[in-house]
């Protein structure tokens, strides 16, 4: 709910010349206040800044999106339980990880290409059950994905395991031919049939998850459903909730989408509250990283907590709050930060 009032504020204020300088002072404030109790005060002794932790399942996707920044040359790599492990079972034996309210299971790649992933899912359906016996926290998991490999054996599957609580749906362009052109190798029958199924299967089955979409919308268009095609309409309706959004640069890696540099107020939310666990093990610091610019270590070799309150990361924190991501080479084209 927290996260979902602040892309209402962001949405609503993001063109006022007036009102947004003074949200964005307003979370310089919060941030640095963020960073005195968590980083002087606690130092990670009670308690961590991180709301969520996204793991990516497979470091691959399937589609070649005209506005994404994954580089698709780099090396595959696909989680395993021990990594996942070394991660989950953090919420039955540390007090500290209360602080973490979801899960996302994407990051760069497809989750579905994984190709055990009901047994991934199954590992994370374990500590959430565990997590339950023993009276302790456990985080909500939304798992994202293209929905292009997402037929109706596999829906009922997720489904039945109970573990996921929200499906996140990747589409955008408003119809058909702009949906095909953007997200090179989807086919809108095959998304729009499989998305169609989902719903009807969670509601068939009486189930508790939800669904919900981040759309990108044309520069040309408004963000609203009323020009959109009939089907995309039907899509939306379904769901629970669901974000329209302009395109961004990909911290900078996407020369068409880049912006001018505007001048830098204080704070990251997502370098404050977000850590990424690649499949490889290795760590990073944000989902906009989706080529491992940032790692800041990895779980096989570094207990997570310590990866947390390494010199690398508050190094990067003290940066955004002196108003310096310049220094840093992930951040310094940012503009989402």
């Amino acid at each position: 709910m927290y996260i979902r009032f602040k892309l209402f504020i962001k949405i609503l204020f993001y063109h006022k010349p007036i009102i947004w300088p003074i949200l964005e002072t307003i979370q310089g404030l919060i941030y640095a206040l963020k960073y005195f109790y968590y980083y002087n005060v606690l130092k990670g002794k009670k308690g961590m800044s991180i709301k969520e932790v996204n793991i990516e399942f497979s470091s691959q996707c399937n589609l070649r999106c005209q506005f994404c920044s994954l580089d698709h040359l780099k090396p595959k790599h696909l989680i395993t339980p021990e990594i996942m492990e070394k991660f989950l079972v953090g919420f039955i034996n540390d007090k500290r990880y209360k602080s973490i309210k979801r899960i996302n299971l994407y990051n760069g790649g497809e989750v579905l290409l994984h190709p055990k992933r009901l047994e991934m899912l199954a590992v994370l359906k374990k500590y959430k059950d565990l997590a339950k016996q023993q009276n302790k926290h456990f985080p909500e998991i939304h798992m994202l994905t293209n929905l292009v490999l997402l037929r109706e054996k596999l829906a009922e599957q997720i489904i039945e395991l109970d573990v996921v609580d929200l499906l996140g749906i990747s589409f955008d362009g408003g119809n058909p031919e702009t949906f095909e052109e953007m997200r090179i190798n989807a086919k809108w029958n095959i998304f729009y049939e499989n998305a169609k199924a989902f719903d009807r299967i969670r509601k068939e089955k009486k189930s508790t998850v939800k669904m919900s979409a981040i759309s990108c919308i044309p520069a040309n268009k408004t963000r609203s459903l009323d020009w959109m095609h009939p089907q995309f309409q039907e899509i939306y309706n379904l769901l629970d909730w669901y974000e329209l959004r302009r395109l961004h640069n990909w911290a900078g890696d996407i020369e068409e989408f880049k912006v001018p540099q505007k001048k830098h107020k204080i704070g990251c939310a997502l370098l404050m509250e977000q850590m990424v666990l690649l499949p490889n093990g290795d760590v990073t610091i944000c989902c906009n990283d989706l080529n491992s610019k940032a790692v800041i270590g990895n779980i096989l070799k570094t207990n997570f907590m310590d990866i947390y309150n390494c010199e690398q990361r508050v190094h990067y924190l003290k940066l955004h709050l002196q108003g310096k991501k310049d220094q840093i080479a992930l951040c310094k084209n940012c503009e989402t930060f």
